[in-house]
């Protein structure tokens, strides 16, 4: 039987603005409680572990409204990965639309790194974990995990490096592999919020690592 419990929601946020359910377009509010509450459980268990009685005991509705939404398992692990994907996109193009305020190349750095700093987002933890994990079982989670999470990833990055040297925030120096080491420590801290810190909350922070990564850059951009 289903429990009476309240639907559990996450809060989210982007550069420090607080985003309202639904984040994504066209998928309404209950939806999107489904697949944030999905991800978290396929995250923490594997696909193969969790089955839609477990997600539906969890969001607190009984399965068949749940298959009101989604006709399988996989359907609803399908939707989990389109949904983790487009948040992820709805975070670069917040990214994209501050970073063409920055002056300088520190204001860049400093806005790149607010996020990955401390990530405060759950939700954003729990599906970049599930992508990683099931990226080797699952196609479209792998082809996510390399077209999404690190190839789109690095390029944003680099062609933003490109334009501190076009605007002479910076001298020229190697964007790729500036982005590649960016992103390196991103995942870092994904992996050490995930693993060490977040179903044990301990409290995290990767500031001081991010704050020397900065100083390295700035110093490889004559700054």
């Amino acid at each position: 039987m289903a429990t009476s419990k309240k639907f559990p929601t996450y809060q989210f946020n982007i550069l420090g603005e607080t985003i309202n359910l639904p984040l994504v377009e066209d998928i309404g509010k209950t939806k999107e409680i489904i697949l944030v509450n999905s991800t978290i459980l396929f995250s923490k268990k594997g696909y193969d572990a969790v089955s839609i009685r477990d997600i539906a005991k969890v969001i607190g509705i009984k399965p068949s409204s749940l298959y009101n939404h989604y006709s399988s398992k996989e359907a609803l692990f399908e939707a989990v990965l389109r949904h983790a994907e487009d948040l992820y996109l709805l975070y670069f193009r917040r990214l994209d639309e501050n970073l063409a305020k920055c002056r300088s190349l520190e204001e860049m750095l400093d806005l790149m790194f607010s996020e990955p700093k401390k990530m405060g987002n759950i939700f954003t933890c729990y599906a970049f974990s599930l992508i990683q994990t099931e990226q080797f079982r699952d196609e479209r989670s792998g082809m996510i995990m390399t077209n999404t999470f690190l190839e789109y990833s690095i390029n944003f990055i680099k062609n933003w490096l490109d334009k501190a040297v076009e605007k002479g925030y910076a001298d020229p120096f190697d964007t790729k592999t500036v982005a590649v080491l960016i992103m390196e420590h991103v995942l870092m801290s994904i992996n050490l919020r995930v693993h060490e810190c977040l179903d044990r909350h301990i409290p995290f922070s990767y500031a001081e690592t991010f704050d020397g990564l900065k100083l390295i850059i700035l110093k490889l951009a004559g700054r």
